[in-house]
C-alpha cells in the first residue's frame, strides 16, 4: 500500500512538472506578437518582420548554423535573442526558458514552404 502511494505521488508530481514545462503555442503566439518581449523599447515585435511566417524558411528547424545581421549563431534560440536585442530593443531571454520554448513551438506552426520561382512559359510566335 505504501509503495502504491509513493508511486502514485511520484507520477502526479512528474506529470505536473511535465505540464509545467510543456511548450504552449498560444503563449508563444502572444510573445511573437508582443512589442514588449524582453522589455522591447522600439514598438516592434517578431510579427513586424515575420508576419505569417515570412522569411522564416522551411528549413528553419533543420539548420545546423544561422547567420543573422552579420553574426553567426548555432541555435534558433540565439537568433531569436538577436532579434529581441536589436530590432525590438530588448534584453535576451533565457534560451532554455519557458518563453523561448513557447516561442519556438509557435514558430513551428509558421514555417513556410520553400519558394519556387515560376518560369514563364514560352509562347510560340513571341
Amino acid at each position: 500500500m505504501k509503495k502504491t502511494l509513493i508511486l502514485a505521488t511520484s507520477l502526479i508530481i512528474t506529470g505536473g512538472l511535465t505540464l509545467a514545462y510543456a511548450a504552449n503555442v498560444d503563449k508563444g503566439k502572444a510573445l511573437f506578437e508582443s512589442s514588449s518581449l524582453g522589455g522591447g523599447t522600439t514598438g516592434k515585435s517578431c510579427i513586424t518582420c515575420h508576419e505569417g511566417g515570412k522569411n522564416l524558411g522551411s528549413d528553419l528547424f533543420d539548420r545546423k548554423k544561422f547567420s543573422i545581421m552579420e553574426m553567426d549563431k548555432k541555435t534558433l534560440a540565439e537568433v531569436i535573442n538577436v532579434c529581441i536585442e536589436k530590432p525590438l530593443g530588448g534584453i535576451a531571454i533565457d534560451i532554455h526558458g519557458q518563453e523561448m520554448e513557447d516561442m519556438i513551438a509557435y514558430m513551428k506552426t509558421l514555417v513556410t514552404k520553400p519558394v519556387t520561382k515560376k518560369v514563364p512559359k514560352k509562347v510560340e510566335g513571341c
